[in-house]
């Protein structure tokens, strides 16, 4: 299959080039997001395939109001374990000696199997749509009550089962996030504000010409901010002398959407209560850093062409075009990431959290977990102050989020207060220790 755009509509292709209307349908109208909606397709490839390997025909089922088995939730499941492109190479028959019961090794087991997150992804991708489908399809075109009674049980139950079939790696547990001690972060707060030229370097090991840029973007991820955000600020957006910056969907001033793009995330949410688009207040050494930005390359880069190429963003090339792609944005995440550890200020000495490895990872989503543990040792963790960050750094008001940096805060506030008793139990037996007598 393959997913192309025509105009506003998003459409699947099946393999004679004819229009997979139902999964064409659903993602041009439930999917918003380039990037969701890329993800959403390939679960839906995964879906037809097995459809298709299988002879499930869910029209035909719906005149008897069934959906799928138990066992076909199984088979699917293990199915969303393996690639994409494996999946779609291979014959009917491999697809189902795969999923057989005789097969020996579980999908999930085999090798080059996905991560049990991106299957579960998968699942629930195809569950929605499962839904969407019964809803929209089926209802209106079932004359009989009792049948559509019958659909609505089976496609909840199957929506169901699918949702809660995998249950993914145990990210929700406080000590999972990758977020840096405080005495790192703030070191590297520092190193990024006082010493930028010994971290954004070109090839040749000289100070890169995009320097204060880069520093600016990786001020703005240690404020909190997800990597998308970033490359969507628009310059009426940052209020310097207030020190504010607005946090809105600015997709629509890119032109036509693609999935290289950088998004705010659940911009265009309209089943949850979205509060990624918020005002928060900037460190003064990050608003520094934006206005020395502005003042230097930003203006460099808008005087190389006679008209202004930005339409209004704050980040841009050294052509004075808006960056486009996330993966310039990752890129510069990435190099950072190498100029810490080359430092060693990623280096994790005694963290009891990581004592498997000798550096922390790296990239810009870190600073993000960093800053919102950062906030919680600085503030508390109060009611008033885990309803705070809900709004600074984007999540919804029935977010458990907060609970959980704020947890990871109190857990690294407990070992530092353990580690210094431990620090002066040893100093008092070695005080009560006497040197023994010479003879």
């Amino acid at each position: 299959m393959k997913l192309v755009e025509a105009r506003r509509n998003v459409l699947l292709l099946n393999d004679d080039g004819s229009i997979n209307f139902p999964a064409s349908r659903h993602l041009t109208a439930e999917q918003s997001n380039p990037n969701t909606r890329e993800l959403t397709a390939q679960a839906l490839r995964i879906f037809h395939r097995f459809c298709v390997a299988s002879g499930i025909d869910l029209p035909q089922r719906a005149l008897d109001g069934r959906c799928l088995s138990n066992g076909e939730v199984d088979k699917l499941a293990g199915l969303c374990y393996r690639p994409l492109s494996e999946i779609e190479e291979i014959s009917d028959r491999k697809v189902v000696s795969i999923l057989s019961a005789k097969a020996g090794t579980p999908p999930e087991k085999l090798p080059g199997a996905v991560q049990a997150n991106t299957a579960k992804k998968r699942l629930v991708d195809i569950a929605g749509f499962l839904e969407k489908y019964r809803e929209v399809i089926l209802d209106p075109n079932v004359r009989s009550d009792s049948i559509r009674t019958l659909l609505r049980t089976d496609y909840d139950r199957t929506a169901s089962k699918l949702k809660g079939k995998i249950s993914g790696t145990k990210q929700s547990h406080h000590l999972a996030f990758r977020s840096l001690p405080c005495n790192k972060y703030e070191a590297i707060l520092r190193a990024l504000y006082v010493r930028p030229e010994e971290l954004f370097l070109s090839e040749s090991g000289m100070p890169s010409r995009t320097m204060y840029r880069d520093r600016a973007m990786a001020l703005l991820a240690a404020e909190g901010l997800r990597v998308g955000t970033i490359n969507n600020i628009q310059m009426a957006d940052v209020r310097l002398r207030s020190g504010h910056l607005l946090i809105v969907d600015n997709r629509e001033k890119r032109g036509r959407p693609k999935t290289s793009h950088s998004v705010l995330k659940m911009a265009a949410s309209s089943s949850v209560n979205n509060a990624s688009e918020t005002m928060i207040s900037l460190w003064p050494f990050t608003q520094k850093a934006i206005s020395d930005y502005l003042e230097t390359e930003r203006d460099a880069s808008l005087s190389k062409t006679l008209a202004n190429q930005s339409n209004g963003f704050l980040f841009v090339t050294e052509r004075g075009n808006p960056i486009q792609h996330r993966s310039s944005v990752t890129k510069v995440f990435s190099q950072l990431g190498r100029r810490l550890k080359d430092l060693g200020l990623l280096d994790v000495d005694d963290d009891p959290h990581f004592s498997h490895k000798a550096v922390y990872d790296f990239y810009g989503h870190v600073l993000r977990h960093s800053a919102a543990v950062y906030y919680c040792k600085c503030k508390g963790v109060s009611d008033s102050t885990l309803d705070s960050m809900k709004s600074r750094f984007g999540w919804t008001r029935r977010s458990e989020m907060p609970q959980m940096y704020a947890a990871r805060a109190l857990a690294d506030q407990a070992n530092v207060d353990l580690m210094d008793f431990a620090e002066k139990l040893e100093a008092e037996v070695s005080a009560r220790v006497k040197p023994r007598k010479t003879v």
